[in-house]
C-alpha cells in the first residue's frame, strides 16, 4: 500500500477544501499547512488554535482532504475525556457521512475509516487480539492519528500509543503556543514556541470570530 501510494497520492498543495466543513480563512490556512509539513516528508504536526474557533472542524477537513487525495483511509482520533469522544463522533458523523465513525469507547470493533477513542479504551486494544490471535490494531492499521487536546499531561502515561503506531500524526490544543510544554513541541519533532500553526484568541477577537474574555469580581468570605 505504501510502494503504491507513491505514485497514486494527489499532491495537497492544490487539493480543495470542503467549505461546507470549514470555511474560515484560518483554518484553510492551518490545513495547507499541515499538508506543506506532510509534503516535505515531516510526519508530525501541532496547531494551536484558541478556544471556540473550531479545531475539530478544521481537522475534519484535512481529514477529507487528505482521504480524497489518497494520502490515508483509517484515522485514529484520541481524547482525554469520554464526552468528548462522543462530542467527536457525533460531529465526524455529521461533517464526514462518507467515512464510517466507529466509537471505540460504546461500540464493538467493526471496520471504519475514523475511529474515535480515549487514551485508556486504545492502550486496552492494542494488545487486543482476534481470533486467530493475531493483533486487531497492528503498527500500520492507522494512517493518521489525531491527539485532541495535546497539551494535556497524557504523554507520559500514553506515549507507547504514539511509539507504536507508525502514522501521521496531528496535535490539536487551545494552549498559547508560548505556554505549550517542552514535552509537546518535542513529541511533535519541532522547536519549542514555533507550532506547524497557530491562531491566537486575539487574532479571534480582532477577526470577528471570538469575542473578549470578561473578569468578574467575585467577593469572597
Amino acid at each position: 500500500l505504501l510502494i503504491q501510494r507513491r505514485t497514486a497520492q494527489l499532491p495537497l498543495a492544490d487539493r480543495p477544501i470542503n467549505d461546507a466543513i470549514a470555511e474560515r480563512h484560518y483554518q484553510h490556512r492551518a490545513i495547507r499547512r499541515v499538508g506543506e509539513s506532510f509534503t516535505t516528508k515531516r510526519r508530525r504536526a501541532l496547531l494551536v488554535m484558541a478556544t471556540g474557533s473550531g479545531k475539530t472542524r478544521t481537522v475534519i477537513a484535512l481529514i477529507d482532504q487528505l482521504m480524497k487525495a489518497g494520502w490515508v483511509k483509517r484515522v485514529l482520533f484520541l481524547a482525554d475525556r469520554v464526552a468528548l469522544v462522543k462530542q467527536a463522533a457525533d460531529v465526524f458523523t455529521k461533517q464526514l457521512p462518507s467515512a464510517t465513525t466507529v466509537n471505540l469507547v460504546t461500540d464493538k470493533i467493526t471496520d471504519g475509516r475514523v475511529y474515535v477513542s480515549t487514551y485508556p479504551t486504545m492502550m486496552g486494544l492494542i494488545d487486543a487480539l482476534d481470533d486467530d490471535g493475531r493483533r486487531v490494531f497492528g503498527p500500520g492499521y492507522f494512517d493518521l492519528v489525531v491527539i485532541d487536546e495535546a497539551h494535556r499531561s497524557v504523554y507520559a502515561k500514553y506515549r507507547a500509543i504514539f511509539e507504536w503506531f507508525d502514522s501521521l500524526l496531528v496535535g490539536l490544543t487551545a494552549t498559547p503556543k508560548d505556554e505549550v510544554d517542552h514535552n509537546t513541541y518535542q513529541l511533535f519533532h519541532l522547536e519549542d514556541g514555533v507550532p506547524t500553526d497557530a491562531y491566537t484568541l486575539d487574532e479571534g477577537v480582532a477577526g470577528g470570530f471570538l469575542v473578549p474574555p470578561t473578569s468578574v469580581a467575585v467577593p469572597m468570605k
